[in-house]
């Protein structure tokens, strides 16, 4: 738990000296500094009623308990027998909260709800502050009022840079899993396929990304088929039911499956590293064939090879479709952008004795300075298989370490023994 020593400072406080061991009735309680919750929510934070006696203690256990939600830096009260009046000052810190895996509410009802309960919680809170136990506290009671115990926990959110953005709060027991998964409007062809996806989801941990999940799952499925048109629609939970100590969640959709394309033409623009023929006959896919996007995919990954190749790692290579709805028809414009070019910065060679080491750097050509081969590192071993038979019965991995600022590449070729040499 942090805690922020929060001042209540003497000279602020206008007593009488018979008022310590006293109590009288304000005629008014006031705040001032803080414009994040109304008047009312503020005397409710505090615990202190309108129209009711108070003395010192009474007004220093509110002082301590507004400080204690964490979302002030500073609290400091005066009375001038008339009026109570806090002066807040607010503090920093304050990220937003995220729900994982409640199944029963949307995160912006769960908000809604929680805002009714919490004085002063608006869906954001200072981590590990008070306001943040008195969420967690109304939570577990809501839960509770759906027939499970429930133990809530906080955790940081993170993004997809691995920075913390916030707090997720999660239902740590008992666990919350996916239960039957229903899709409607399935064609006889279709069962197979996406039964998998039904018994991939069934029993997997709940959590609000679930929609999309499987919504991904269901496009990668039909695109493959060339259905471009596909959507998966009316998306719901069924009623969470407690079983064998589990929450199980039942989920269901339909499919909106639409027309089945075919490919009208690949393009290949920009600043290319092969020629039109030879682009065409590596592609994986050619105008007339059904729209698959996974040898798009893979066409796509072909031409961006030789860019990893002569350090353009950050090659961006992209395929913008252009539909003919009434012939279904799709056409792709590939666009190439090569980027930077990353050069190899420090080599390290772990895990072997300094004999094997030598014997690898003895025929490892590419070197610190080079422009990066990203070809190079996973194809080493294999292409060196005769000159390194020392090390028959060991095995590497490698890592590379992409600095975008300097574009550098520091590499790291893990051995250990047994495996393959490879």
């Amino acid at each position: 738990m942090r805690f922020r020593l929060w001042c209540f400072v003497a000279a602020c406080l206008v007593f009488s000296s018979s008022l310590v061991a006293q109590k009288y009735t304000p005629k008014k309680i006031t705040f001032s500094g803080y414009s994040g919750g109304s008047q009312a929510e503020l005397l409710l934070a505090s615990g202190l009623k309108a129209d009711t006696a108070v003395g010192q203690e009474d007004l220093n256990a509110a002082a301590l308990q507004l400080s204690k939600t964490g979302l002030f830096s500073d609290v400091r009260f005066t009375f001038d027998g008339t009026e109570v009046h806090f002066a807040l000052k607010p503090g920093d810190g304050l990220v937003p909260v995220f729900y994982e895996n409640f199944p029963w509410w949307g995160s912006k009802e769960l908000t809604a709800s929680l805002a009714g309960k919490v004085p002063l919680f608006h869906g954001s809170v200072v981590p590990e502050g008070g306001l943040q136990a008195q969420v967690i506290a109304a939570l577990t009671a809501m839960v509770a009022e759906k027939g499970v115990s429930a133990t809530i926990a906080p955790a940081p959110q993170i993004d997809s840079t691995g920075q913390s953005v916030g707090v997720k709060l999660h239902i740590e027991s008992p666990s919350v899993e996916v239960g039957e998964v229903k899709f409607a409007r399935l064609l006889p062809e279709w069962i197979g396929p996406m039964g998998e996806i039904q018994k991939a989801a069934t029993g997997q941990p709940f959590d609000q990304s679930l929609e999309a999940t499987l919504a991904t799952a269901v496009r990668n499925v039909y695109h493959r088929e060339g259905y471009l048109d596909v959507s998966m629609e009316g998306y719901a939970m069924g009623m969470p039911e407690v079983a064998s100590g589990k929450v199980v969640v039942p989920v269901s959709a339909t499919i909106e499956q639409g027309a089945q394309y075919r490919l009208g033409s690949l393009n290949l623009s920009g600043d290319v590293l092969m020629t039109p023929d030879e682009f065409a006959k590596r592609a994986k896919i050619h105008a007339g064939d059904v729209a698959n996007e996974d040898l798009l995919r893979q066409t796509l990954a072909m031409v961006a090879g030789p860019y990893k190749a002569k350090g353009y790692l950050r090659a961006t290579i992209k395929a913008a479709p252009s539909f003919d709805h009434s012939q279904h028809l799709v056409k792709y414009d590939i666009a190439v952008a090569p980027g930077d070019v990353y050069h190899l910065g420090k080599l390290e060679i772990a895990n072997l004795p300094d004999d094997k080491k030598t014997l690898v750097l003895q025929n490892w050509t590419l070197r610190p300075g080079d422009v990066y081969d990203a070809s190079y590192p996973p194809v080493f071993l294999n292409k060196n298989a005769k000159a390194l038979q020392a090390l028959d019965g060991w095995s590497a991995t490698y890592k590379q370490y992409e600095h975008e600022d300097t574009h550098i590449v520091d590499l790291v070729v893990s051995f250990r023994p047994g495996g393959p040499l490879r």
